[in-house]
């Protein structure tokens, strides 16, 4: 069978084009997908154009309505709290491969992704890079290489999966980043744990940074503010439980017991905000 490369290269490029445009928040959660005006603004056919939202609908950005079309996946409380508690598990049992399994190499990249990202070098202090593209794209890159010794292909498509829809909404943190949160401390302490071959550290502190991320955006948030620490104990809860086969002990960041909290209602949709 011959294979259309023109074809096959058009629809990669209208993938990934369309795929950053959701990521931005260009269109907005639960916007109903046109195929003719997507058509006009990516200057492409309805075939790639078809194959791109079939391939973003797989990854979770997209859903798929039958014979209704396409529209941009929606965004809540309820599915940030979900994508965040299962990034933790699946963030935990990459880190565990990949530190029992990384050679030189494996650390060598790690080392040469976080100088890209400029990590020890405090440009993660400026809040202006966290809205540049290229930053945006080393921090995934700095985060894939922390993992990518773990062996299985698929625990590793996977949590490249959650990595991207966590980072929609993690994108909208930037609006809200406090000028006392120090990411480059946190990127250059998780490094330090995975060099260092230190698993519960490493564990420990990749869920903080995750867990950080989350609570900015729940108490900027005006449906979400006032329950925003209720919401990040039960997080912490859930998610320790988990971690340790379902015993109800809490991983709050210092490491300090907490007891259960009640679980609130979390109805609310976290909206993404303009960036003018």
């Amino acid at each position: 069978m011959q294979i259309d490369v023109a074809a096959k290269t058009l629809a990669e490029a209208v993938f990934r084009k369309l795929r950053a445009d959701i990521l931005k928040c260009r269109f907005k959660p639960g916007e109903k997908l046109l195929l003719d005006a997507l058509r006009e603004a990516y200057g492409t056919g309805l075939a790639p154009l078809r194959e791109a939202l079939s391939r973003l609908s797989a990854t979770g950005l997209v859903v798929a309505e039958g014979q209704r079309g396409f529209r941009v996946a929606p965004m809540s409380t309820d599915d940030l709290i979900d994508l965040v508690k299962t990034r933790v598990w699946i963030e935990a049992q990459a880190l565990r491969a990949a530190i029992a399994r990384g050679d030189r190499d494996w650390e060598a990249e790690i080392v040469a992704a976080a100088h890209r990202l400029g990590v020890g070098t405090g440009e993660a202090t400026n809040r202006a890079n966290y809205l540049d593209d290229g930053w945006v794209k080393r921090h995934g890159q700095f985060h894939a290489a922390l993992v990518a010794a773990a062996g299985s292909r698929y625990l590793l498509e996977f949590r490249a999966a959650l990595y991207e829809m966590t980072d929609r909404y993690f994108r909208l943190a930037v609006i809200y980043k406090p000028s006392s949160r120090d990411i480059d401390a946190e990127h250059k302490a998780i490094m330090d744990a995975v060099l260092g071959r230190d698993v519960a550290a490493a564990i420990a502190l990749t869920q903080d940074h995750l867990v950080e991320t989350t609570r900015i955006l729940l108490s900027h948030d005006s449906q979400t503010r006032t329950d925003a620490d209720r919401m990040i104990a039960q997080l912490r809860q859930d998610i320790g439980e988990a971690m340790l086969g379902g015993a109800a002990v809490a991983v709050p960041a210092a490491g300090k017991r907490v007891s259960r909290p009640t679980a609130p209602a979390r109805t609310a949709a976290v909206r993404p905000r303009s960036r003018a």
